[in-house]
C-alpha cells in the first residue's frame, strides 16, 4: 500500500470533520433516520416565522408558538397530506400539527403575506425547499 493511498483519506477525512458543523441551521439533506421527531416555530413580532426551514420525522409534530402579535398558519395545498390550517387570529398561544406524509410543506401567515415558511418530511431524498423574497 503506498503512503499516498493512506494519507489522502486521512487528510481528507480531516477536512471534513474540520468544516462540519454549526448547529444554527437545519438542513434539509441530512441522512435518513436523522430527522427530528419533534420542532418548535415562533411566529415573531418581527413577522417572522424562526425558524423559517425545518426539517422533521414523518409523523413529526411542529408546534406553533405565537406571541404577542397575532398570526395564522396556512398550508399549501401541495402535496396533499396537508396538515389543517391554524385559522382565526392567534396571539399568546400555541398549536401543533402532525405531518404524516414526506414531503415539502410551505406554509404562510393570511394576516402578513411576506410571512412563509417549509416544513421538509420524510427521507434523505426530500431536499426541495423554497425561498421567499
Amino acid at each position: 500500500m503506498s503512503v499516498r493511498r493512506v494519507t489522502l483519506p486521512s487528510t481528507l477525512a480531516l477536512v471534513v470533520a474540520a468544516c462540519g458543523g454549526s448547529t444554527a441551521a437545519q438542513s434539509s439533506t441530512a441522512p435518513a433516520g436523522n430527522f427530528p421527531a419533534a420542532a418548535t416555530v415562533n411566529a415573531t413580532p418581527s413577522i417572522a416565522f424562526t425558524p423559517g426551514n425545518i426539517t422533521l420525522a414523518v409523523g413529526g409534530t411542529v408546534t406553533f408558538v405565537f406571541g404577542g402579535v397575532a398570526h395564522n398558519v396556512f398550508f399549501d395545498n401541495d402535496p396533499a397530506g396537508a396538515p389543517a390550517p391554524i385559522d382565526g387570529v392567534n396571539a399568546n398561544s400555541s398549536a401543533q400539527r402532525t405531518f404524516n406524509v414526506a414531503g415539502t410543506y410551505n406554509y404562510f401567515c393570511h394576516i402578513h403575506p411576506g410571512m412563509r415558511g417549509t416544513v421538509v418530511v420524510g427521507t434523505a431524498t426530500d431536499t426541495t425547499t423554497h425561498s421567499y423574497p
